[in-house]
């Protein structure tokens, strides 16, 4: 037998990759704009503790060439109108602390303004190395002011530069709305190269506070006040045959207007009316009673019945109200509104118009007995603001 020998060879490819340490190289970021849009939401009873409208935003580095950008600064467009914010227009040199910006706040619906005051102030940075012994990432010094430019050097020839800017409201001054709704502003500034000045950018910031005020919402009767209302259905005779045939009607109205707290911003209304009556007497949903004093709920002579009409929101048209059933109007940023001045609030808000008309029945005035007739209307208002 003959043996044969086979060999099997094993072809390994190897590789390999000579790795290098990377040099030094520069970082740049370059000066951009902004269009920056703030929505916040809050109850005016609990406005945040600080809202921000831009923090620690760049206005640019370049680490190669630290005084290109290093000294970049803000400015407002007006020094002496604040629809925009108002501050300083020219670029300073070295000035300490924060600058206040007013700006003017506009409701949306009541168009009723505001000014409210922001605060704003620049650091600066370095983003190589430990120049001056502080971190990239910390600031070398602050706050300044937005318009002021600033340039710090250092022993070992390193200087800042990048500036960030931040702008804020504060809880006090959020408190100066003085009603919810849907408050806006626009806040514009320039981005300016400090030396040459050059305007480098927009900077702009679209802010809406969503301002609710949940503990003035409120069912508003002008006629009254902070008065307890009492309406007099004015039961009046019509002709009848003879004597004891006399037939009476009686009617009222009442001028509603509802404040939701959020100047009529809401998406929805619901709105319940019931009575007080607790007899067991027959009547149809849309009844409502009155009750004899001293009288029995359960006899029909004791008891006149009534109809409500509300003018509704959303049709301005006239429906008669179903006792104890929830309407519900959701054209409320649509609807006819009408401005008044509410007790405790120092401006004047919006509120919807929901006038009632209360109209009893004609009827033969010996099937009721005599003497004074009451009872109680319950309004029971909740709107839906988003």
């Amino acid at each position: 037998m003959k043996l044969t020998t086979c060999l099997t060879s094993l072809l390994l490819l190897l590789s390999t990759s000579l790795l290098t340490m990377p040099g030094a190289y520069a970082e740049r970021v370059e000066p951009t704009g902004r269009d920056t849009p703030v929505i916040a939401t809050f109850d005016k009873s609990s406005p945040p503790a600080q809202l921000d409208i831009w923090k620690d935003e760049s206005g640019g580095y370049d680490s190669d060439n630290d005084p290109l950008w290093g000294r970049n600064t803000w400015i407002c467009l007006s020094s002496s109108n604040p629809v925009n914010g108002e501050c300083s227009t020219s670029v300073t040199g070295v000035v300490n602390g924060n600058t206040t910006i007013p700006v003017i706040f506009t409701e949306k619906r009541s168009h009723l303004t505001q000014i409210i005051n922001l605060t704003g102030y620049h650091d600066i940075y370095t983003t190589t190395g430990n120049a001056c012994g502080v971190s990239p990432k910390q600031p070398w010094g602050g706050p300044y002011q937005v318009y002021a430019g600033m340039q710090a050097n250092c022993n070992d020839g390193e200087a800042n530069d990048e500036s960030k800017l931040s702008v804020y409201v504060t809880s006090q001054e959020l408190s100066k709305l003085p009603s919810g709704g849907i408050w806006e502003a626009n806040l514009k500034m320039s981005l300016m190269q400090w030396s040459p000045r050059i305007k480098l950018a927009d900077w702009n910031a679209r802010i809406t506070l969503n301002v609710t005020d949940n503990n003035n919402q409120q069912i508003y009767l002008p006629e009254f006040g902070q008065a307890a209302p009492l309406v007099n259905l004015n039961m009046r005779p019509l002709p009848g045959n003879g004597i004891n045939k006399v037939s009476v009607i009686g009617s009222a109205s009442i001028d509603v207007c509802l404040y939701d707290g959020y100047n009529a911003n809401s998406s929805a209304f619901m709105l319940t009316i019931n009575d007080s009556y607790t007899g067991q007497g027959n009547r149809t949903m849309t009844d409502f009673s009155l009750v004899r004093q001293g009288g029995n709920e359960s006899n029909d002579r004791d008891r006149i019945d009534y109809l409500v009409d509300i003018l509704n929101p959303d049709t301005n048209t006239i429906q008669t109200v179903t006792r104890g059933t929830q309407m519900t109007f959701t054209k409320i940023q649509q609807a006819h509104i009408r401005q008044v001045h509410l007790p405790g609030l120092p401006q004047p808000v919006i509120c919807v118009p929901a006038p009632l008309t209360l109209s009893t029945q004609m009827f033969e005035i010996n099937s009721k007995n005599a003497g004074q007739y009451r009872g109680t209307l319950k309004l029971n208002f909740t709107p839906s603001l988003y």
